[in-house]
Protein backbone atom coordinates (compact mmCIF):
# COMPACT_ATOMS: atom_id res chain seq x y z
CA UNK A 1 0.00 0.00 0.00
CA UNK A 2 1.41 3.22 -1.34
CA UNK A 3 2.20 5.67 1.69
CA UNK A 4 -0.55 8.84 2.69
CA UNK A 5 0.59 12.26 1.33
CA UNK A 6 -0.56 15.27 3.26
CA UNK A 7 -0.83 18.81 2.72
CA UNK A 8 -2.58 21.75 4.61
CA UNK A 9 -3.71 24.06 2.29
CA UNK A 10 -2.85 27.99 3.73
CA UNK A 11 -5.46 30.39 4.13
CA UNK A 12 -5.95 31.59 0.73
CA UNK A 13 -4.27 30.99 -2.35
CA UNK A 14 -0.96 32.18 -3.16
CA UNK A 15 -1.11 35.02 -5.61
CA UNK A 16 2.33 35.83 -6.34
CA UNK A 17 2.78 32.34 -8.45
CA UNK A 18 1.81 28.76 -8.41
CA UNK A 19 -0.25 28.03 -5.56
CA UNK A 20 1.46 24.90 -3.09
CA UNK A 21 -1.00 22.95 -3.81
CA UNK A 22 -0.20 22.45 -7.18
CA UNK A 23 3.42 21.39 -6.74
CA UNK A 24 1.87 19.16 -3.94
CA UNK A 25 -0.87 16.65 -6.53
CA UNK A 26 2.61 16.77 -8.75
CA UNK A 27 4.36 15.18 -6.16
CA UNK A 28 1.97 13.02 -4.54
CA UNK A 29 0.49 11.26 -7.64
CA UNK A 30 0.10 7.30 -7.63
CA UNK A 31 -0.96 7.85 -3.57
CA UNK A 32 -3.48 8.24 -1.55
CA UNK A 33 -3.68 12.05 -0.30
CA UNK A 34 -5.01 13.69 2.70
CA UNK A 35 -5.31 17.63 2.47
CA UNK A 36 -6.43 19.80 5.45
CA UNK A 37 -8.42 22.87 5.16
CA UNK A 38 -8.68 24.01 8.52
CA UNK A 39 -6.92 26.94 7.57
CA UNK A 40 -8.80 28.31 4.54
CA UNK A 41 -10.19 31.42 5.01
CA UNK A 42 -11.49 31.95 1.70
CA UNK A 43 -12.07 28.94 -1.43
CA UNK A 44 -12.16 31.26 -4.49
CA UNK A 45 -12.66 29.24 -7.16
CA UNK A 46 -9.16 28.60 -8.78
CA UNK A 47 -8.43 26.88 -6.00
CA UNK A 48 -11.61 24.79 -5.78
CA UNK A 49 -10.82 24.08 -9.77
CA UNK A 50 -7.97 22.60 -8.49
CA UNK A 51 -9.23 20.50 -5.84
CA UNK A 52 -12.22 19.40 -8.34
CA UNK A 53 -10.31 17.85 -10.97
CA UNK A 54 -7.42 16.36 -8.46
CA UNK A 55 -10.32 14.76 -6.64
CA UNK A 56 -11.45 13.31 -10.02
CA UNK A 57 -8.35 11.98 -11.30
CA UNK A 58 -7.65 10.09 -7.82
CA UNK A 59 -10.41 8.48 -7.71
CA UNK A 60 -10.55 7.61 -11.36
CA UNK A 61 -6.93 5.87 -10.66
CA UNK A 62 -8.05 4.27 -7.63
CA UNK A 63 -6.59 6.20 -4.84
CA UNK A 64 -8.19 8.05 -2.32
CA UNK A 65 -8.19 11.78 -2.20
CA UNK A 66 -9.21 12.59 1.17
CA UNK A 67 -10.01 16.57 2.44
CA UNK A 68 -10.06 16.92 6.02
CA UNK A 69 -10.50 19.40 8.94
CA UNK A 70 -12.81 21.48 6.50
CA UNK A 71 -13.18 24.96 8.06
CA UNK A 72 -16.30 26.62 7.86
CA UNK A 73 -15.31 28.95 5.45
CA UNK A 74 -14.29 26.52 3.40
CA UNK A 75 -18.01 25.08 3.40
CA UNK A 76 -19.06 28.67 2.81
CA UNK A 77 -16.96 28.92 -0.51
CA UNK A 78 -18.06 25.60 -1.54
CA UNK A 79 -21.89 27.36 -1.14
CA UNK A 80 -20.78 30.31 -2.49
CA UNK A 81 -19.48 28.74 -6.13
CA UNK A 82 -22.34 26.14 -5.95
CA UNK A 83 -21.11 22.97 -4.98
CA UNK A 84 -22.12 20.63 -2.90
CA UNK A 85 -20.97 20.71 0.83
CA UNK A 86 -20.55 17.03 0.77
CA UNK A 87 -18.65 17.08 -2.59
CA UNK A 88 -15.44 16.21 -0.53
CA UNK A 89 -16.80 13.77 2.06
CA UNK A 90 -15.17 10.32 1.91
CA UNK A 91 -15.48 8.77 -1.22
CA UNK A 92 -15.44 4.92 -1.74
CA UNK A 93 -12.38 3.67 -3.33
CA UNK A 94 -12.64 0.39 -5.23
Amino acid sequence: MPDIQFHALGAVRARSGDDPLIAFLHTARNADVTISARDVRRLDSHRLQILLVAQKQWLSEGYRFTVMDKAPTFYDGLERLGIPSDQFDEDPVS
